[in-house]
């Protein structure tokens, strides 16, 4: 089996440097400890959806289904054109 080793080295001056060197220090089993830390942040960051990307996704399903029209709804308006939102948008969003 083989072994690889990785020296880290803390600025103590640093807040963060310094709070991570406290709780590893405190730490057993330090190689489980940064195993497990690396793997759930790199999930979060994976599953993590940036705010832009979601309302570019949305102005493209609203675009895809004719835009949002303005003008008075409660009016027999027949320049009032209405557009029914699809289903999918709805469970995209429920799938967050």
């Amino acid at each position: 089996m083989a072994v690889k080793r990785i020296n880290l080295s803390f600025s103590l001056d640093r807040k963060d440097d310094l709070e991570v060197f406290n709780i590893l220090s405190k730490q057993k089993y330090k190689t489980d400890y940064v195993i497990k830390a690396v793997l759930s942040f790199r999930e979060k960051r994976d599953t993590t959806l940036d705010k832009e990307i979601i309302k570019q996704a949305v102005n493209e399903a609203i675009a895809e289904c004719g835009g949002i029209t303005t003008g008075d709804s409660r009016k027999d308006n027949d320049d009032c054109v209405q557009h029914e939102l699809p289903d999918s948008i709805f469970d995209m969003f429920n799938n967050l």
